[in-house]
């Protein structure tokens, strides 16, 4: 038994371990965990509580109940759950040259049996580093003023759709920001200018492509409830409809591609600038196909988070127009994403696999292990930020001290697998809300209160019923 007057012999060496920061780990086996099933941990619990479409908020209350880290086991494969913004940094440090994600069984599944190569999010090792330094010199650095070029043009498109609109109508906002972020993409692929000369030709496709990648998504969802694997081997109906549907986008997406490669060949785009630096056509496909896919719903669904959120708080959808009178790069525009951003993260898991050993939160969690970082929580957490429910862009105003940890939101991720098309994401959504708050007063007439889901990404639970009235100037 310890006796309290050897205290004083231990206390030089307790000091010291407290000023270097030295920390004791635990066994993997020690982190906490809630009761569940062998095998399937708490599955049976989150269907009962509402399925994968609440995950985030069940796992929100598990970290409210466990703290900030603990083990689960998500179907069959067990997971470290972690929400504390520091111990993040840890993971995203320690993740290794060539960072692991998970990646949708579904659509591994697709990959395989059809002998399919996808895009970045899919490659791995010294391919997936290969490509990736590529398109971080392009889509990150140096000049990027042909981005705001092509997002200015395509965001045109849909202020004129809107205008033409009818202001006693609802606008069908799904399907509009569908075919906005689909536009963007087009325009960044060739360039502004030629898109001008493209855009009506292709607008057909680009239309039919819009709608095949929603169902693309919905579908990939149906498949979560039940193991993607037993559905392609029994061949259940929502697999075929998710098989068709993939199939199908892959397809539009492809001739997409072929048509203004062979027919538009302009010296600004994206495509351009991939052919530039000598990458071959089968790859420029591959990465291209991704690009057009992740951006359908992530960059969509952030609008309309954006628009609903400032039809709820007209006092702010006035400041903001305020601000935009005196300066059209008002920083509140990028306050007013960031946000949205904290509160309605498209992607509120980030997830990765560490290449070797490493201790979190006093843990030590062995290599391999699936690390899935809840930045829905983070990003909520009262620790971080005060009145973390209220929708405040002054937060983030730099010095209001309202946040000293940038890191509790990363809507982006962090990292060298972090969101390839984040400056074209950050432009199009400052851009787009900029010209609708200066032309429109949005008005949302939802009787019941949206919920945000879970489908694959964060999305408003029931469709949004926005009306766009005219600034009177």
């Amino acid at each position: 038994m310890f006796n309290f007057k050897h205290f004083k012999y231990f206390k030089p060496f307790l000091l010291e371990c407290v000023e270097n920061n030295v920390r004791f780990s635990s066994s993997f086996e020690n982190i906490p965990s809630p009761r569940g099933l062998p095998l399937l941990g708490t599955t049976l619990s989150l269907i009962l509580a509402g399925g994968p479409s609440i995950l985030h908020k069940y796992m929100d209350k598990r970290h409210k109940e466990l703290g900030p880290i603990f083990k689960d086991n998500v179907g069959p494969v067990q997971a470290v759950f972690l929400a504390d913004p520091d111990e993040m940094m840890t993971v995203f440090a320690k993740e290794g040259k060539h960072p692991k994600h998970i990646k949708p069984e579904s659509w591994l599944i697709y990959n395989e049996k059809h002998n399919y190569s996808r895009g970045l999010f899919f490659m791995d090792d010294e391919e997936w580093r290969h490509y990736r330094n590529i398109m971080n010199k392009i889509l990150l650095k140096g000049n990027l003023s042909w981005i705001e070029d092509s997002c200015d043009i395509a965001t045109n498109v849909l202020i004129n759709r809107i205008k033409n609109h009818s202001e006693t109508e609802f606008l069908n906002v799904e399907h509009e920001l569908y075919k906005w972020s689909m536009d963007v993409i087009l325009a960044v692929l060739v360039g502004a200018k030629t898109y001008q000369q493209c855009s009506k030709e292709v607008d057909h496709l680009v239309k039919k492509l819009a709608r095949t990648v929603y169902l693309v998504f919905e579908n990939t969802c149906k498949l979560q409830l039940i193991p993607a694997g037993l559905a392609e081997k029994f061949n259940l109906k929502r697999w075929k409809n998710f098989e068709c549907s993939v199939k199908e986008s892959l397809e539009l997406a492809t001739e997409l591609l072929d048509i203004i490669s062979i027919n538009y060949k302009g010296i600004e785009g994206l495509l351009y600038k991939m052919y530039e630096v000598n990458v071959d056509k089968k790859t420029i496909n591959r990465i291209i196909i991704d690009l057009i896919l992740g951006a359908g719903d992530t960059t969509s669904y952030t609008m309309a988070w954006v628009l609903y959120l400032l039809s709820k708080h007209k006092h702010i959808q006035q400041e903001l127009r305020n601000n935009l009178k005196i300066n059209p790069k008002s920083s509140y525009l990028r306050n007013t994403i960031k946000e949205t951003l904290r509160l309605y993260p498209v992607a509120p898991f980030l997830t990765r696999f560490p290449p070797e050993d490493i201790t979190i939160c006093g843990y030590n969690i062995p290599a391999q292990t699936l690390i899935v970082m809840s930045i829905y929580t983070s990003g909520r957490h009262s620790k971080y930020f005060k009145n973390p429910e209220d929708f405040n862009p002054n937060r983030w105003t730099r010095g209001s001290g309202d946040s000293s940890l940038q890191q509790a939101s990363l809507p982006f991720g962090i990292g060298a697998r972090s969101c390839i098309g984040r400056k074209i994401a950050e432009t199009q959504l400052q851009m787009t809300v900029s010209k609708i708050v200066k032309n429109f007063n949005v008005d949302i007439v939802n009787g019941d209160e949206i919920q945000d889901i879970l489908e694959m990404i964060s999305k408003p639970s029931k469709p949004l019923r926005l009306i766009f009235n005219k600034v009177l100037d």
